[in-house]
């Protein structure tokens, strides 16, 4: 019975203030409208990419301490190319090549940078591939932007990795120059030797081929040593190399002492002789690596110009503000009614 007159009460008030609670919503409906209608249409232009395939191992060596600092230990290749999308330097560049800071009217370049990143949506699919969306007032523009994204970030990677070969090929070249040297010295020594002592040194083939190994093992020090400049400690190829620098030392180490003079003239000089040849090698792909220029980044669809406005949502936001005025309609009825009857018990006392 006392729910029976609770819901009786409830409805009365709603009857009582029916037409307040009715105009709540209208106004509150038709605001919205002149509101949304009032503000300028913002397009959204989306473009797409396929997920990296180029090793983690790879990009996160070419990474410069702006990004790498943000990016955690363990990612994937998709989460840096995320990051670097969402990396300071993409900003500026996209400030600098669309004139933003006069378009957005900012007055610092911070402000510009957070109105393009609120403007900007950037998003991993569970196939994995990188959405890049842009939204703005002018339809061309997000098309644009949107596409900049993709082509700045490919400039990007790419310049990275030119930097990481250029680096390479430098410094094998100055190992090269010196291999060279010293090569040329073992020559003269070698030369001078035989001169001196009138006698013509064969090749012993033991001594040849323990050269030869020694060789590989200096060029394979020289590699590790490389490969540890340019790329993290837990790259698959410096465990790999370690593995074979170990194993060649337990070979040597098990090699005859040198008796002979001549020995460790031939021995020396094929050792150098080798690592040259293998040095010269490298340095012939560092050389191609540097001038290589292949995009990275795989373009799964370019943005487009859209052709309908992505906001303001009319219909969804009335709707939206319809409800909640109802709910504020009906809370106001019962806190006036409330008001009401609390002042008619304080007039009676």
């Amino acid at each position: 019975m006392e729910e029976e007159i609770n819901l009786l009460d409830f409805l009365l008030v709603i009857k009582k203030y029916l037409k307040f609670i009715i105009g709540i919503f209208f106004i509150s409906v038709i605001a919205t409208m002149i509101i949304l209608l009032l503000k300028p249409k913002e397009y959204k232009a989306t473009a797409t990419i396929l997920p990296p395939i180029t090793s983690e191992e790879g990009i996160m060596a070419n990474l410069p301490s702006g990004i790498s600092g943000i990016i955690k230990e363990q990612t994937t290749p998709t989460d840096i190319f995320v990051a670097i999308l969402k990396s300071r330097s993409m900003k500026d560049d996209i400030i600098d090549k669309f004139n933003l800071m006069n378009i957005y009217k900012c007055e610092t370049r911070e402000e510009a940078r957070k109105k393009v990143e609120d403007n900007t949506q950037i998003k991993v699919t569970k196939e994995k591939t990188i959405t890049v969306s842009y939204i703005d007032t002018d339809k061309e523009r997000v098309r644009d932007i949107a596409n900049f994204y993709i082509l700045n970030l490919d400039k990007k990677i790419r310049e990275l990795n030119i930097t990481n070969a250029s680096q390479k090929r430098k410094f094998i070249e100055e190992r090269l120059e010196d291999t060279k040297k010293a090569l040329k010295d073992i020559e003269e020594r070698l030369k001078n030797y035989q001169i001196g002592n009138k006698v013509v040194i064969e090749k012993d083939m033991g001594e040849v081929a323990v050269g030869e190994l020694q060789g590989r093992l200096i060029a394979k020090k020289i590699e590790l040593e490389a490969t540890q400049k340019f790329t993290t400690p837990n790259n698959p190829d410096i465990i790999k190399l370690k593995n074979e620098i170990e194993e060649m030392e337990k070979q040597i180490m098990k090699l005859p002492p040198i008796e002979t003079e001549s020995a460790r003239l031939i021995r020396e000089y094929k050792t150098q002789e080798t690592l040259y040849t293998l040095l010269v090698s490298e340095y012939e792909k560092a050389k191609i690596e540097e001038a290589r220029d292949t995009p990275t980044v795989q373009v799964c669809d370019w943005a487009t110009t859209p052709e309908k406005k992505y906001r303001p949502k009319i219909k969804m936001s009335m709707a939206v503000s319809g409800i909640v005025s109802l709910f504020f309609g009906v809370f106001l009825s019962f806190f006036l009614e409330y008001i009401n009857k609390a002042k008619q018990g304080f007039e009676k006392k």
